[in-house]
């Protein structure tokens, strides 16, 4: 890496505490530490910050003089990002955004604020693909994608007497988690296995609670299947927890690249999830409305699963690395 580079800062703000260090309340800051240890390993001087407030970015970039400053999320108001324009005018200013639409639907301020970075002349940048394409009716976008440290895969773990399905992730309604639900008992009936559906329980949000008290009365009235809510944790702690799993399940309604797909491709987990995981290979997609359709795509999910949607996130990373060094 060449010291005297112009730097590259990346700005978060912690989203929440869950008990656990700021880092760990999503997969945002897992997202955006990903890109920053690629472009190291490229050659590029990048840095990850987190800021407590849009008002402590002034010091942030006096402190570290980038020449790029991305803004990791939607939370800095266009208000600030004029500010900043002009006590900093000469670094190039970028918000990245990791929703698509169904998600910023959620946001009441999202497309009003999206805009006002357009007509301010600051780079809005998607982690999406489909995103950037639906956004030209107010400018032009960036695409900047994720990027994932893929391993190669574990061995597969050895059977056991229970169906583990793994359907990790924020309780949302666009998760879908419910149906998913119903799809794994439907499953492991069919195989005559008692089930555990391992869910992650610390951050319920966009009235999730509705969905996993419906998820809790569906385990409580099934025999045979038992539901495990599990903390949220550090990546290298979790990504042994995925591998202990004989299926993952991650069938959402939108995804904008989905990293606990990435972490079950990863640790050589059998992975089902839906069109909206745009590098997933269609064997590995089934349906969002229908929990025997998705039955259907667990029966398919095997080895040969495993080596396909490797090697399809594989390419899709590839492809990754080229878009942010043509970015750079």
């Amino acid at each position: 890496m060449n010291t005297n580079a112009p730097l590259i800062l990346f700005i978060i703000k912690p989203l929440c505490n869950y008990g656990s260090p700021a880092q760990l309340s999503s997969g945002l800051w897992s997202s955006a530490n990903f890109v920053v240890d690629m472009l190291l390993h490229q050659g590029y001087r990048t840095k990850l910050v987190e800021a407590v407030d849009g008002n402590s970015i002034d010091a942030l970039v006096a402190q570290n003089q980038p020449a790029r400053v991305v803004i990791e999320a939607l939370w800095v108001t266009p208000a600030k990002m004029a500010e900043l324009q002009k006590l900093w005018p000469k670094v190039k200013w970028t918000v990245r955004i990791h929703s698509e639409i169904p998600f910023l639907a959620n946001e009441g301020s999202a497309v009003g604020w999206i805009a006002a970075y357009f007509n301010q002349g600051i780079e809005v940048a998607f982690n999406s693909a489909q995103t950037v394409v639906d956004f030209e009716i107010l400018g032009h976008a960036t695409f900047l994608p994720n990027y994932y440290p893929l391993r190669q895969p574990r061995q597969p773990k050895p059977k056991t007497p229970q169906l583990n399905v793994g359907c990790f992730g924020a309780i949302r309604p666009l998760k879908n988690q419910l149906i998913q639900a119903f799809a794994a008992i439907q499953y492991a009936r069919s195989i005559l296995k008692p089930l555990v559906f391992h869910m992650n329980s610390a951050r319920v949000e966009q009235l999730g609670q509705n969905n996993l008290k419906n998820i809790q009365s569906l385990f409580a009235a099934c025999s045979g299947a038992t539901l495990v809510l599990h903390d949220w944790m550090d990546h290298e702690p979790f990504l042994d927890l995925i591998a202990q799993m004989d299926i993952c399940l991650q069938v959402s309604l939108s995804e904008s690249f989905n990293i606990v797909s990435a972490d079950a491709v990863s640790m050589g987990v059998p992975l089902v999830g839906s069109d909206a995981i745009s590098w997933l290979p269609a064997w590995s997609q089934a349906p969002v409305d229908s929990a025997s359709g998705i039955a259907d795509a667990m029966r398919r999910a095997n080895n040969t699963n495993i080596a396909m949607n490797h090697a399809a996130l594989k390419m899709y990373l590839q492809q990754t690395v080229k878009t942010w060094l043509a970015w750079v």
